[in-house]
């Protein structure tokens, strides 16, 4: 049986902060591998309030990509990380115990085929939740950015606004 959206939402909800604090107690050492999938948390800017949005989210890897799913647990309407990414593609993701700085993009053609497949095989709920929205969801490949010293590793967060 397919949990109704409210359910799944607030399940998941706490899920997500749940991961975010294990993941933060542990300084990444816990809390990134659960059952058969892997979990990174992005940092995203809030589009309106500039204030930085966290969320624990299940990733697959491209060669040096992470991939990401904007399923919004089969909502109708995408997750606000995901427009918080289209006003401003440069985020910060933590994987295990590293950070990183990254560039988003969307998968389109056969780039967002060929990745679906892999999310799927992590998360076979994904396709339910295509078949339950008019929507596409969207495929995010989170791009690791260098720094002009050639680094990849995100310096310390900060609270404040850009």
């Amino acid at each position: 049986m397919f949990p109704p959206m409210g359910v799944r939402h607030g399940f998941m909800r706490a899920a997500d902060r749940l991961t975010q604090l294990v993941i933060r107690l542990t300084g990444g050492r816990l809390g990134g591998r659960q059952l058969t999938y892997t979990i990174l948390l992005l940092e995203t800017r809030g589009r309106k309030s500039g204030q930085p949005r966290t969320h624990a989210l299940l990733y697959v890897r491209d060669g040096e990509r992470y991939v990401i799913c904007a399923s919004n647990f089969g909502a109708p309407r995408h997750p606000d990380w995901y427009w918080n990414l289209r006003a401003q593609p440069q985020a910060r993701i933590q994987v295990g115990r590293r950070r990183l700085m990254v560039s988003a993009r969307d998968a389109e053609g056969e780039e967002r085929a060929r990745l679906w497949q892999r999310l799927h095989v992590s998360w076979p709920w994904y396709d339910r939740y295509q078949a339950g929205v008019s929507r596409e969801i969207p495929v995010v490949i989170l791009a690791p950015v260098a720094a002009a010293d050639g680094s990849i590793e995100a310096p310390p967060r900060s609270r404040q606004a850009p």
